[in-house]
């Protein structure tokens, strides 16, 4: 009798933009998903962000319209630590601060490598 391999299970990073503007959020998504294989969970409001994950196992990393204190105030950023998520901060200038908190900061107008750059960087942070 022929024994039935088991399935193969790869692993697929996921990611969570935080985003009003339809075409930023277009742009951050496709430079993440350009990187190969992965689930980009949009929102474009911080209400949405908890309800949602409900179920979602660890998130690699959270791109998120906000500044610091924004993101500390809104209990966002310790919901999307218990998550394992490294959050990149997409509004602000202080990047010593953003950096202080164990985050990065993508600066505006960004590119793909930019986000790229920014993966890269959460990954080994």
């Amino acid at each position: 009798m022929p024994h039935a391999a088991a399935p193969f299970t790869t692993y697929c990073p996921t990611y969570v933009v935080l985003e009003r503007d339809a075409l930023i959020s277009a742009d951050l998504i496709q430079a993440i998903e350009s990187l190969g294989p992965c689930r980009v969970m949009h929102f474009s409001s911080i209400e949405q962000v908890t309800p949602a994950l409900e179920g979602v196992g660890a998130v690699d990393a959270a791109f998120l319209e906000m500044r610091v204190d924004d993101a500390l105030s809104s209990g966002l950023a310790a919901h999307l630590a218990k998550h394992g998520a490294r959050l990149v901060l997409t509004l602000g200038e202080d990047v010593e601060r953003v950096m202080g908190e164990g985050w990065r900061l993508l600066l505006r107008p960004f590119t793909e490598r930019m986000v790229h750059d920014a993966l890269i960087e959460t990954s080994v942070a």
